[in-house]
C-alpha cells in the first residue's frame, strides 16, 4: 500500500517520478516520462502515412511534422485531464505532489489520500469532463474554421480522441475514473471504502477480459481475422487495466486489514521488574526490565538466567541477565494503520528485536510479532 507523503511547502516540492520536468502548477511539478516519448514516436510512425493519404502530402518530413502535432496535442489533453483532477483536489483541501504524463496517459499524485467519498467522486469526474470539454471545443473550432485541411484533420483527430477518452474513462471499473466514481458511491452507501475498491477493482478485471475478448473474438465471430494493430492495442490496454484493477483489489484488502489491526490481539503478557531488582525476583519468562521512568531496558535472557547459581541470585542485578541480542523497540500506537505502520518501520530497521507497547509512558506488554506477520500474510 502507498504511504501518503507528508505535506510539504509548495516551493520545495520535487518530483518522485523519473522524467523530464517541464513546468509546475501550484507548486506541483509536471513530468514527462520516457514512456510518453515512446508513445509519441509510435504515434508519429502510425499517423505519418495517414497524413500522407488524407492530406495528399508526399514528403515524409512535412507529413511527419504534422503527425508529430498529434502526440503533442494529446499530451496537452492529458495534462488538462490531470490538472482538472489536481486543482479540484486542491480546492477540496488535498495537496498535489506531481502531475505525470506517461506511456498510457497520466496520473496525479496527492500528498495524502482523499478521505471523503464526495470529494473522491468530484476529483474523479472532472478528468473525463475536461476531455469532453476539449472535444466540444475542437468540434466548435472545426465548424468556425472550414476549409483548412490540416487544421480540420488535427482538430477532428483530437476531438474524437478526447471524446473516446471521456466516455471510456467513465466506465465504472478501476483504475479508470469511472471506477473511482463507483468506489465513492459504494463507500457513501455502505461506509466501507475498501468494499468499494474491491468491487470496482473486480469490475476492472471484468472490463479487461471483455476488451481482450472483444478485439480478438468479435472479428472471428464475424468471419474475419482480427486486425493486427487493433488487436495489439486492445490487448495492451486490457493488460494495463487488469494490472491496475488487480492492484486496487490488493490495496483494498491490505488497507482493510490495516484498518482493523489492533495490537492488543497480539500481546504476550510479561512480568515487569524495575532495574533495581535482582535475578532472584525473576519468577517467570518473559520478564521485561524497566528503568526508573518506566521505559523498557530489555528482556531477561533465559539462558543467562539459568546460568546464575542459586546462592548468588539475590545479589545479582537483573540487568546482568538481559538479552543483548534482542534490543527493545517501542510502539506508542496500538490500533489501525498508524500502529501497523509503526510496527512495519520497527521490523524494517531492526532485527531480532522485542517490541514493547507503551501506554502513558510506561511499558505494558510484549507484541507477538510472529503472530502479527502470520495474520497479515494469511488474512486470518
Amino acid at each position: 500500500m502507498r504511504t501518503p507523503a507528508a505535506p510539504r511547502p509548495s516551493s520545495s516540492r520535487r518530483s518522485t517520478t523519473p522524467g523530464l520536468r517541464v513546468g509546475s502548477v501550484a507548486g506541483a511539478p509536471i513530468v514527462l516520462t520516457r514512456g510518453w516519448a515512446l508513445i509519441a514516436v509510435v504515434l508519429v510512425v502510425l499517423f505519418t502515412p495517414i497524413v500522407q493519404s488524407r492530406l495528399g502530402i508526399t514528403g515524409l518530413l512535412p507529413a511527419g511534422a504534422i503527425a508529430l502535432a498529434i502526440p503533442l496535442l494529446l499530451a496537452l489533453s492529458v495534462l488538462a485531464h490531470e490538472l482538472a483532477h489536481g486543482l479540484t483536489a486542491r480546492r477540496a483541501g488535498y495537496d498535489v505532489d506531481e502531475f505525470v504524463i506517461s506511456l498510457w496517459g497520466g496520473h496525479t499524485s496527492f500528498a495524502r489520500d482523499i478521505d471523503r467519498p464526495g470529494a473522491s467522486a468530484l476529483v474523479a469526474v472532472v478528468g473525463p469532463l475536461a476531455n469532453a470539454a476539449i472535444a466540444v471545443a475542437c468540434w466548435w473550432a472545426v465548424m468556425v474554421t472550414p476549409g483548412h485541411a490540416i487544421g480540420f484533420f488535427l482538430l477532428t483527430t483530437i476531438a474524437i480522441t478526447n471524446a473516446v477518452v471521456a466516455v471510456f474513462n467513465l466506465v465504472p471499473a478501476l483504475p479508470l475514473d469511472g471506477g473511482r466514481l463507483l468506489e465513492a458511491l459504494i463507500w457513501k452507501i455502505t461506509g466501507d471504502r475498501y468494499l468499494g475498491m474491491r468491487i470496482s477493482g473486480r469490475c476492472g478485471q471484468v472490463a479487461a477480459v471483455l476488451i481482450a475478448v472483444g478485439v480478438l473474438g468479435w472479428p472471428l465471430l464475424s468471419g474475419r481475422r482480427p486486425e493486427l494493430t487493433t488487436a495489439i492495442w486492445g490487448i495492451l490496454i486490457a493488460g494495463v487495466i487488469w494490472q491496475g484493477a488487480a492492484a486496487s483489489v490488493r490495496v483494498a484488502r491490505a488497507r482493510a486489514r490495516a484498518a482493523d489491526f489492533d495490537v492488543h490481539h497480539f500481546l504476550r503478557p510479561a512480568r515487569l521488574l524495575p532495574e533495581a531488582a535482582s535475578v532472584a525476583d525473576v519468577q517467570a519468562l518473559p520478564t521485561l526490565v524497566l528503568d526508573a521512568s518506566g521505559r523498557p531496558l530489555g528482556v531477561v535472557d533465559g539462558a543467562a538466567l539459568a546460568a546464575v547459581p542459586g546462592p548468588v541470585r539475590a545479589g545479582t542485578p537483573v540487568t546482568a541477565v538481559l538479552d543483548a541480542s534482542a534490543p527493545v523497540a517501542v510502539m506508542t500506537e496500538t490500533a489501525g494503520p498508524a500502529a501497523l505502520g509503526q510496527l512495519a518501520q520497527i521490523l524494517q530497521h531492526r532485527s531480532g528485536n522485542v517490541t514493547v507497547v507503551m501506554r502513558d509512558g510506561a511499558a505494558t506488554a510484549i507484541v507477538d510479532v510472529t503472530a502479527v506477520i502470520h495474520r497479515l500474510e494469511t488474512g486470518g
